[in-house]
């Protein structure tokens, strides 16, 4: 009887293991998918807000005050890239002044002084 409680109870124990989700903490998975981040790494985080402390945020669709990114690429709903100095694809950007290093702004609407752009197609407010 003394074994089969304890089989019993350790069967239950490993039945509950499997079919409760994992809730672990999150952040050790790159802050992906994360809504207001402070993150260092924002790869395909897809809505990252108030990311001021982001390096890389490749793949960040919603970067929003992505102030000191190294690597903005694809970053298509950047609302202010004022110190965004790598802006590859940045084509809703209220405010690129800073972009000094694009190598890529096609389809830039709003960028002014972006002095090293390589290719400035359909640039429209440019002032290089």
């Amino acid at each position: 009887m003394y074994l089969k409680t304890h089989i019993f109870i350790l069967i239950s124990v490993f039945m509950v293991s499997l079919i409760t989700p994992f809730t672990g903490s999150t952040d050790s998975d790159g802050n992906q998918n994360c809504v207001n981040c402070n993150c260092v790494n924002c790869t395909n985080c897809h809505g990252c807000q108030n990311c001021k402390d982001c390096t890389d945020c490749t793949n960040c669709n919603d970067c929003r005050d992505c102030q000191r990114c190294a690597n903005s690429t694809d970053c298509l709903s950047c609302g202010d890239g004022a110190d965004c100095k790598n802006c590859r694809n940045c084509s809703n950007c209220a405010n690129c002044r800073d972009c000094i290093d694009c190598s890529n702004c096609a389809n830039c609407n709003r960028i002014t002084d972006s002095k090293g752009c390589a290719d400035r197609t359909d640039c429209t407010q440019c002032q290089c």
